[in-house]
């Protein structure tokens, strides 16, 4: 897979509001390739106290693994995972991605219930994603003891850090303001160096608007020569 793909844009980082979409896409850059080094220190910057995880990749240099990783970490879903391992979906109608963050840490057993869906995914498996700053695979004794465990994908190119404070800001105290017990584990999405590819380099993106959707192309992988 290099020619790049196509995917339906839904990308929101911690967003309170939905008309922020338009912001979103307004400061949107192209994806460029980072030091996983560079991206802890821009992430201890903005919550000194807080730890991200980076996505890995089943085989370095694979373009097929890379955008898999990379598609994960674009996307704005949450996953909400229990202490015991059940995965948790959103039992709501709103779409927006900001109000369901919300709507678990105010109305959790309200909204959430455990997945129906036919799915194997569980919190161990879905844990084999990621790896600390040190590169050491993660697994479900090193998070902190919750009774629920929040993945919220972050980038740098998608905003500027201002933005980044002030959207970390709204979900650190949506989580001092909640009476459940959860954690929210913050997963980096940006393309690196570490997957082969060429640090510095950008992945060249194409938006297209379609009625209120939005789609993107990527280009080509800036892979390592």
């Amino acid at each position: 897979m290099t020619k790049g793909k196509l995917f339906v844009f839904s990308f929101l980082f911690l967003l309170s509001s939905c008309g922020s979409i338009v912001k979103t896409l307004a400061g949107f850059k192209n994806p460029k390739v980072e030091n996983k080094e560079n991206l802890n220190r821009y992430f201890k910057d903005v919550m000194p106290n807080e730890k991200t995880f980076f996505l890995t990749v089943e085989k370095v240099g694979d373009s097929a693994s890379i955008y898999d990783s990379f598609l994960f970490g674009f996307g704005s879903e949450m996953k909400i995972f229990s202490k015991s391992g059940q995965k948790y979906c959103y039992n709501g109608t709103e779409e927006c991605s900001g109000i369901q963050m919300t709507s678990a840490f105010a109305n959790f057993n309200e909204v959430y219930i455990p997945c129906v869906e036919k799915t194997d995914e569980n919190l161990n498996n879905f844990l084999t994603r990621f790896a600390d700053e040190n590169g050491n695979k993660t697994v479900a004794r090193d998070l902190p003891d919750s009774d629920y465990y929040i993945f919220q994908n972050w980038t740098k190119y998608s905003g500027s850090k201002k933005r980044f404070e002030q959207d970390a800001k709204w979900v650190l105290s949506l989580k001092q303001n909640s009476h459940i017990n959860v954690t929210i584990v913050f997963i980096n999405g940006d393309l690196l160096e570490e997957w082969g590819l060429q640090e510095g380099d950008e992945l060249k993106t194409k938006f297209r608007k379609k009625g209120r959707s939005f789609s993107v192309n990527f280009g080509k992988l800036p892979l390592k020569k």
